[in-house]
């Protein structure tokens, strides 16, 4: 047993790594706006090096933390392999970690009240606009300058970044082509999103795609039961404006709840988004 043991011993200690994967680098940036330094992820498809003359669209992924990162990345490098038929192009990956989730993702400056309950105290809320103009002016420039992007940008948020993706949609639709909404926070603010649509400008007029998952929230109670009636409501108020160029989909998923479903909302939204007509 001790020579074997030791045989066992020498194997483990040469089986090391030659090539060690690398998923992403991690960078700071100044922000003025924010009046801090943000850190951002960024992921490059496997053919970036190898393809020194091809632009790449790009996805950016609010709450992005390393964890999601990682499942962003590895859905997306996937889903566009041969092995999966190439369902969705290679893209970019833009990780944008939080320093202030509630000040930056959500857009008016209140608690999370349902029925005039408190359902959850928010400290600093209602920083969203000022976040955009981080985006917008700051971080997207950058990535454009720095990387080989096209014109395609996603934008991907859950719960209170599902919020702020539809806030932008509403407000500034023009700054990214895609959008893909996981169970947004659709009860923020008694039915935002819902409110400020009515209040929007026409948005048929805009290139966009549009794709909203929706899970099953009936076990928190009828904030849970609101936030799906007021989702549907808004992917109807929006489908209602679809065309040729502005085009909305959802997803409801009826065996996931709110903090099971965004993996999942992931991998079809980017395929609905992107899977090309056979």
């Amino acid at each position: 047993m001790g020579d074997e043991a030791s045989k066992i011993n020498k194997s483990v200690n040469a089986f090391v790594a030659q090539d060690p994967v690398s998923l992403a680098q991690w960078y700071h940036l100044d922000s003025n706006i924010l009046d801090e330094t943000r850190e951002i992820g960024v992921y490059l498809p496997p053919s970036y090096k190898e393809q020194p003359d091809k632009d790449y669209p790009v996805i950016y992924l609010l709450d992005g933390d390393k964890t999601n990162l990682l499942g962003m990345s590895a859905i997306v490098e996937s889903l566009s392999t041969d092995a999966l038929e190439k369902q969705v192009p290679e893209f970019i990956v833009i990780a944008i970690p939080n320093t202030h989730r509630a000040r930056d993702l959500t857009p008016t400056a209140t608690d999370l009240i349902f029925k005039g309950k408190v359902l959850a105290k928010i400290e600093g809320s209602g920083g969203a606009d000022i976040f955009l103009n981080f985006l917008e002016t700051e971080l997207l420039p950058k990535i454009d300058y720095t990387f080989r992007t096209t014109e395609t940008k996603v934008l991907v948020g859950m719960s209170f970044g599902g919020l702020f993706a539809g806030h932008v949609l509403l407000h500034r639709p023009k700054l990214f082509s895609h959008y893909l909404l996981a169970d947004a926070t659709y009860v923020w603010d008694d039915n935002y999103l819902n409110r400020m649509l009515h209040k929007s400008k026409n948005l048929s007029s805009h290139k966009v795609k549009v794709f909203m998952a929706l899970a099953n929230n009936d076990h928190i109670g009828a904030h849970g039961v609101a936030n799906l009636a007021w989702g549907n409501e808004f992917f109807d108020n929006l489908q209602s404006q679809s065309n040729d160029t502005f085009n909305v989909s959802k997803r409801y998923f009826p065996n996931e709840r709110h903090g099971t479903v965004m993996m999942l909302a992931w991998y079809h939204g980017l395929i609905a988004l992107f899977k090309k007509s056979p």
